[in-house]
């Protein structure tokens, strides 16, 4: 079908085999410039009366089609669109989207410059889920709002969009009544031009109720990754709000988050990462309600960690990764129901942590611990109780169930305290080039796992054929010492 201009003529008998079709997909037509032909103009109504079972189309491939026709939204009972590869398509009819319609995926549509405003005014509109992929001369998406019904909207890869609503519609809406959005799910990455999310102008008192610069009440989820130029999520968090995930990486450009973030009472996780001119968390702190997950790396200027960490009663994991050294943690320290914990490249964080009086032994519920580059100095782990530059150190909780140690260059040994943790089950050391030695008493009997890479004397010593420590090893289910398994009789071969 290469060199076909349209699909229908005036064969009515293949308007009438048609009738039933549930699925239609056209592909690859370079020369497809419309569903109909353009001298029948008559059999595009046709084409709506009989295709009313049609539910799903699939427009791809077809470089010549500049501009979908009206019928193709005025199939009564289309459920899903989708429009691929089609490069030179400009714009998509100014008409109301069926009734029935809930889903529409626009890929790699680089002409495409708007999207109709008849789409996000529709009251009637069923439209749950709206996908933008690759389509590179889009600068927004609603000149007010978004579809009044849209749970989900994801956003890839749009080099030129700068925020998802502008003020350019503003006046000419204010004489309709605003629909508040349902949207659930909002997930923007790869756009390297956005500034901000929704716009934040002045509103005309017609509008009050219109929260431009906010997020809608109803967001559940919000990611936003590799957005360069970001400057604004919102400019403050109300305590209606639906949020329950936050999710900010790459975005070097934001300073601040939004103020009222302690407001979102159903927050259950955070995730901040690789934001390098993240200053500050807002004065609120954070929710202590339901935060089960805080993730905080990357994030190089960041001054402190968010206010009041001990009373988050309901945080079960904590990441504290790489950035610059962070100030110490405040005197009550981390809440103590933590499940999990990383800390990574933070000496005062690291010492706060297990100093007397705040040491490993409070975390009664820990099960994961992972210390990564934390201390260049540190000799044997856990610190020994006479390690002057650290205090007295107390043992690790008992309730641990996996060990991840990595990067610390003059590790030496690990300590016999390692023996009593008679619940771990698993055990991971890595890029630790000096560790050499394993305790007196071997590794717990509890062990299931063990994973070694990077160590190399305590490599050589595991090994199976003579190695002075591998008869500590011989109860361990499965041992993989780097990348290979530690028990296969070929494991010290290159």
């Amino acid at each position: 079908m290469k060199e076909q201009t349209y699909i229908w003529k005036s064969h009515n008998e293949l308007l009438q085999d048609i009738s039933s079709l549930r699925r239609l997909t056209i592909d690859s037509c370079p020369k497809l410039q419309s569903l109909v032909a353009e001298e029948e103009k008559d059999q595009q109504q046709q084409l709506c009366e009989l295709s009313c079972r049609l539910e799903y189309l699939g427009l791809g491939c077809c470089e010549g089609l500049v501009k979908l026709p009206q019928s193709s939204l005025s199939l009564s009972s289309l459920r899903e669109i989708e429009i691929y590869k089609c490069s030179p398509l400009v714009s998509l009819p100014e008409v109301a989207l069926p009734s029935k319609l809930k889903r529409i995926d626009i890929r790699e549509c680089d002409a495409l410059k708007s999207l109709p405003k008849a789409w996000m005014c529709d009251i009637n509109s069923s439209l749950e889920i709206l996908t933008i992929l690759s389509c590179r001369s889009l600068t927004y998406i609603a000149g007010v709002q978004l579809p009044p019904s849209l749970k989900r909207l994801d956003i890839y890869d749009c080099d030129n969009i700068r925020t998802l609503t502008v003020e350019e519609g503003i006046q000419s809406s204010s004489s309709r009544r605003y629909t508040s959005s349902l949207l659930e799910g909002l997930n923007i990455s790869r756009c390297p031009s956005l500034t901000c999310i929704f716009s934040k102008n002045e509103l005309p008192a017609t509008l009050e109720s219109l929260e431009v610069g906010n997020l809608p009440p109803s967001l559940k989820s919000l990611y936003v990754l590799f957005c360069s130029k970001l400057e604004s999520i919102a400019e403050r968090l109300d305590n209606n709000t639906s949020l329950e995930t936050i999710d900010i990486s790459n975005c070097g450009n934001l300073k601040n988050l939004p103020s009222g973030l302690h407001n979102l009472h159903q927050l259950q996780e955070i995730s901040i990462g690789r934001c390098g001119n993240l200053e500050s968390f807002p004065e609120g702190g954070l929710p202590c309600a339901k935060l089960s997950k805080l993730r905080i790396h990357g994030c190089e200027r960041l001054e402190a960690l968010p206010k009041g960490l001990h009373n988050l009663t309901s945080l079960q994991e904590l990441t504290i990764g790489r950035g610059v050294e962070l100030p110490s943690l405040e005197e009550d320290g981390l809440p103590t129901n933590l499940h999990s914990l990383w800390i990574a490249g933070n000496m005062e964080i690291w010492k706060s942590t297990i100093e007397w009086g705040r040491g490993f032994h409070r975390f009664s519920s820990l099960r994961q611990l992972r210390i990564s580059g934390c201390d260049d100095d540190m000799v044997s782990f856990p610190p020994k109780a006479d390690d002057i530059r650290l205090g007295t150190a107390l043992p690790l909780p008992a309730s641990l169930t996996s060990l991840l140690i990595f990067s610390f260059p003059n590790l030496e040994l690990l300590s016999s305290s390692i023996v009593d943790l008679q619940n771990l089950t698993s055990l991971t050391l890595e890029d630790c080039p000096k560790l050499k030695y394993f305790p007196e008493k071997g590794l717990p009997s509890s062990l299931l796992q063990l994973y070694i890479g990077g160590c190399p004397l305590i490599a050589e010593k595991c090994r199976k054929d003579g190695g002075q420590y591998w008869d500590l090893l011989t109860h361990i289910p499965y041992v993989e010492i780097d990348f290979k398994w530690g028990f296969d009789d070929d494991s010290t071969e290159d």
